[in-house]
């Protein structure tokens, strides 16, 4: 898992993400990628992606405010109950939490970050599947993926709006 962290680390450096937006700004893109996740859960289809998804959000954030996932210990996830329906309350109440300090990063700590991690791996065991091959599954989606950050935003090559973006820089 610290592999794929760091990777993923060095995927949202190399695009300005960490130090070109805001922990409030991957807090909009957190709870779109968690919206993907609730509708993927809830209709029963394949929900790796979006677990991996949010996983790479919180990596950047967690890097945001001086801190590295590689610091949790990734054997001793606990496991947390419920089927996947009520697992993805308990993660919009710990994401809504963690987010809730995206204003003010001296407040962020680790702990958020684990316990909504632990929440993902539940999701993720629930569905027969790993966090780890989650984590892997989104990040080959993403690593040779580009595009251009706009006010805190990573607006990829293949959304719509980038053609427009394009446009308005030349």
């Amino acid at each position: 898992m610290n592999e794929l962290i760091q990777k993923i680390e060095q995927w949202a450096s190399d695009r300005n993400i960490i130090k070109g937006s805001k922990p409030i700004d991957q807090a909009m893109k957190l709870f779109s990628e968690f919206g993907e996740l609730a509708d993927n859960v809830g209709k029963g289809r394949d929900c790796r992606d979006d677990i991996g998804d949010i996983f790479v959000v919180l990596t950047v954030i967690a890097k945001q405010v001086n801190h590295s996932l590689t610091q949790l210990n990734f054997d001793a996830l606990q496991w947390a109950e419920g089927d996947s329906k009520e697992l993805v309350l308990i993660l919009n109440n710990t994401l809504s939490e963690l987010v809730g300090y995206a204003h003010n990063a001296n407040f962020f700590h680790i702990g958020l970050f684990k316990r909504s991690i632990n929440t993902l791996n539940a999701i993720a065991c629930n569905h027969k599947t790993t966090l780890k091959e989650c984590v892997q599954v989104a990040y080959d989606d993403i690593k040779e993926r580009r595009g251009v950050l706009v006010n805190g935003v990573f607006i990829k090559e293949s959304d719509p709006a980038y053609a427009s973006i394009e446009s308005n820089c030349e």
